[in-house]
């Protein structure tokens, strides 16, 4: 028999590499990427100046990051994906973090460096991009964009690298629209576009589920590609509008039918809940007509102070049942009250919405997005939307025609009200031996090492 010494430290090492590295994976017509979280404490504001901009307490929110590899050879940066925004761009200025814990997650993300890489071009040309929560000003350089731990490479990519960020501790990676007529936002192509034009992906089409805030990490995002393990019912889709209030970019608008709530037991609509929308990861509040801001506080017994924070009472036992309810026709996406809320104190909560202004623009961000699996189709020009559950993985090509009716594979069991389910089925069933019982916690090459190891003991 062989040394069982020698081979133990292989089986926990292999272990520990398959849970401690997220692997992208790519099938024909599609790429899915993993999303990680990062927890960290900012004053909690909309993204975009243009967005009624509301300062917040002090709290703890989540950035929703992917990795590229920029260069040659590759230089790791993390991104957050935003939905709300078209251009890439990395390496912001960390010095100017809000706080020390900010500057040192700033830190860790990477910086990409034009100068170590044998394939980077300087486009000596820049732009100034404002957000909510800052301003960048970028240099655009071409360069090779690879997804890490795969083959995937993207040649010959534009993007932005900061000279100079103020209150921007993550690069972000834009998702909307890019070069493609009529709906053109950028005079050349961004990430999503690369993706089609280098037959990475089918179309310009992908899929969010960022999952429940809960959990360590989960999400998925993925590029030309749908995963029905992520969602209950069918997808149902509604059109994408054209630029609304005032704007001249194209975004994800969508029309809202209604907003209402479910509250012990009872169902009501807010007056004057119907209105254009878009769906933006790149906002942790939801931006909500006044009217209907001021309906809920009603509704909770809240409060709204000067600064315009929401305070509500924080779920208890008393209102688990209680939901609010967005309608887009077709499909109702109803969030519970305990995923709408954010900790601020110990004994102190903020509904997650701002009051929009009657000119303003009006968001759906991570407190909705949460909840919601969701499709961004700039081929079909729609957005695809059905309640979030979990029950395994069963990825797929997005149709050439959408995802209109396409079936998910979850049910009620698997979603906990649509805040993102703890299911347990993976496939066709939930039947398990102790071989993938055992590849569920240590990975497929833990467990090849761990069949090795049983060989060797019978020797």
């Amino acid at each position: 028999m062989r040394d069982m010494h020698m081979l133990a430290p292989l089986v926990l090492a292999a272990a520990g590499a398959v849970n401690a590295v997220s692997i992208p994976r790519s099938e024909k017509g599609f790429v899915s990427m993993p999303i990680s979280y990062k927890s960290h404490d900012r004053p909690l504001i909309s993204k975009r100046d243009e967005d009624n901009n509301v300062p917040l307490f002090n709290i703890s929110v989540l950035s929703y990051l992917i990795e590229l590899t920029i260069g040659t050879p590759g230089q790791p940066v993390k991104v957050a994906i935003d939905t709300g925004s078209s251009e890439l761009w990395v390496n912001p200025n960390c010095r100017t973090s809000q706080s020390t814990a900010q500057y040192q997650e700033c830190l860790t993300n990477g910086e990409y460096d034009p100068d170590q890489s044998s394939t980077s071009k300087d486009l000596d040309s820049g732009n100034t991009i404002p957000y909510g929560i800052g301003t960048v000003e970028i240099e655009y350089y071409k360069d090779n964009v690879a997804l890490p731990n795969s083959t995937i490479k993207l040649k010959n990519i534009q993007f932005g690298a900061a000279s100079r960020s103020k209150d921007l501790n993550e690069g972000i990676l834009g998702l909307s629209f890019g070069s493609k007529k009529p709906t053109a936002d950028l005079t050349y192509n961004n990430f999503v576009d690369e993706l089609y034009l280098q037959n990475v992906t089918d179309s310009r089409a992908f899929s969010v589920a960022l999952g429940n805030q809960d959990a360590s990490n989960g999400g998925v995002i993925i590029f030309g590609g749908i995963d029905t393990g992520k969602f209950t019912g069918k997808m149902t889709t509604v059109p994408v509008l054209g630029p609304q209030g005032g704007e001249k970019l194209n975004r994800f608008w969508v029309q809202l039918k209604s907003i209402g709530a479910t509250m012990s037991g009872k169902s009501k609509q807010y007056d004057n809940s119907a209105t254009a929308i878009v769906i933006d990861t790149g906002s942790s509040l939801s931006t909500l007509p006044s009217g209907v801001v001021n309906s809920m506080v009603q509704d909770l017994k809240g409060q709204t102070d000067k600064g315009g924070n929401v305070i509500v009472p924080c779920p208890s036992s008393s209102n688990n049942d209680n939901t609010f309810d967005f309608d887009f026709g077709g499909v109702t996406i109803k969030i519970p009250y305990s995923h709408f809320v954010i900790q601020a104190a110990p004994r102190t909560c903020i509904l997650g919405v701002a009051a929009g202004t009657s000119n303003g623009v009006m968001l759906l961000g991570d407190s909705f997005m949460r909840s919601a699996y969701v499709v961004f189709d700039q081929d079909n020009m729609q957005v695809g939307l059905a309640p979030y559950a979990n029950c395994g993985e069963n990825e797929q090509t997005i149709p050439a025609k959408g995802v209109g009716n396409v079936q998910g594979k979850c049910d009620s069991s698997n979603s906990n009200s649509g805040g993102g389910g703890s299911g347990n089925a993976k496939g066709d069933g939930d039947k398990k031996d102790a071989a993938t019982g055992l590849s569920a916690t240590l990975g497929p090459l833990a467990l090849l090492f761990w069949t090795l190891c049983v060989s060797f003991m019978a020797m």
